[in-house]
């Protein structure tokens, strides 16, 4: 029961050898950078995505504005009549709008299945006037932030598991190597006696 987890590489002894206890701190030190260093990336990775899509957010809405549209056509209740799935959120109907300078336009939006024509719908339009699409909603923004952090951690993570398996590889390579060493040395000498 003494030698369950490896516990023998850390004491002292006839049988232990530099690469068990270079083994020893490779396992603990993955343990920890597992244990610690992952969550902390990937934490500090999402929160940083997160606080870059809030900023471009920011940004978004300041140079777009929401303007009132109608929209042109009706459009199906099932999604599935227009050639779109039919689990789909929204589909694509023209609508018309005025724009800063008076002028009506007409474009595309996205609009949830089922809506009527002559609906009031929101037309996204930049600072020239020209349509474009909604700013970047804070769920958005979180959800990528999330992605971000779990994709840097899963990564990091990877490449820690990587390091683990590389070393223990390579150190498993230098103890057969002694242990062929010796064998060589010892092996004889077993040939010699006779009972």
């Amino acid at each position: 029961m003494q030698h369950i987890g490896g516990r023998w590489r850390w004491r002292r002894g006839p049988l232990r050898r530099r690469s068990d206890v270079v083994d020893a701190w490779l396992g603990l030190l993955t343990a920890l950078a597992l244990l610690l260093g992952v969550p902390v990336v990937g934490f500090s990775a999402g929160l940083a995505a997160y606080g870059s899509q809030r900023a471009e957010r920011a940004e978004q809405l300041a140079e777009r504005r929401a303007l009132t549209g109608r929209l042109l056509e009706s459009v199906p209740s099932d999604p599935s009549d227009t050639g779109f799935a039919a689990e789909i959120a929204q589909v694509p109907a023209q609508a018309r709008w005025t724009g800063p300078d008076g002028r009506r336009h007409t474009t595309t939006v996205r609009v949830e299945p089922g809506t009527r024509k002559g609906a009031a719908v929101t037309v996204w339009t930049d600072a020239e006037g020209r349509p474009t699409t909604a700013p970047m909603t804070t769920a958005q923004a979180a959800d990528d932030g999330v992605a971000a952090g779990l994709g840097t951690g899963m990564a990091l993570g990877l490449l820690i598991l990587a390091v683990r398996w590389t070393g223990r590889r390579y150190l498993d390579h230098v103890r057969l190597a002694g242990w062929e060493r010796e064998w060589a040395q010892i092996g004889p000498r077993w040939g010699r006696h006779h009972i």
